[in-house]
């Protein structure tokens, strides 16, 4: 049996090429959840120290190809994560200004969303939801994240197994999600509790 590769050297004139069908990257609300995870299992995350300046971050952001970070203190431990649009929001330049320094002067742990204050969800209980679950979740949450998380046996620590960006699951699904932009300053947060509260 002969192993050849067999190839077309020419087509009709009259040939017809389109690109192929971009449906696997598109979801629908029966579909499982755990079909938007960006699993850190599978692909480690691009990670970035606490104490790195936010210029240097946004290189290796842009270089990496890749949004978002995750922000890891001196000794390894998650505590932030940061996204491309935190670094060019108006956060910074607010943060600069009210610190009389420069941009140039803030650092990862002064702009990314500390772990603890994103939404967690279990990777068993992930497991068992649809993306409609889901959606139903952002909306209630008003999140941009949700910090995905794993108990390993025997240990204290909480493990990141990954992330899931509503962003992400509104452009694949094809509906918007979040409808309350997120507070970038303090400004921001005063004016979201005085609309709540009346």
């Amino acid at each position: 049996m002969s192993n050849q590769l067999h190839v077309m050297a020419e087509q009709p004139v009259s040939a017809r090429f389109r690109l192929a069908s971009r449906t696997q990257n598109t979801l629908t609300h029966d579909d499982l959840a755990t079909e938007l995870l960006k699993d850190f299992n599978r692909q480690s995350p691009l990670t970035v120290r606490s104490s790195e300046d936010i210029h240097a971050i946004g290189k290796k952001l842009e270089l990496s190809g890749e949004t978002l970070c995750v922000v890891i203190n001196r000794k390894d431990d998650v505590i932030g994560m940061l996204h491309m649009k935190d670094l060019i929001g108006s956060l910074p330049m607010s943060l600069a200004s009210q610190r009389g320094s420069s941009i140039a002067d803030l650092v990862a742990q002064d702009v990314m969303r500390p772990v603890w204050s994103l939404p967690t969800i279990g990777f068993k209980k992930l497991q068992n939801l649809t993306v409609d679950d889901l959606l139903s979740t952002f909306r209630e949450l008003h999140s941009d994240y949700l910090l995905v998380i794993e108990t390993v046996a025997g240990e204290e620590d909480k493990v990141v197994r990954g992330l899931l960006s509503a962003d992400e699951l509104s452009r694949r699904l094809g509906v918007p999600v979040n409808t309350t932009p997120r507070p970038e300053s303090f400004s921001d947060i005063v004016h979201a509790v005085r609309k709540t509260l009346g």
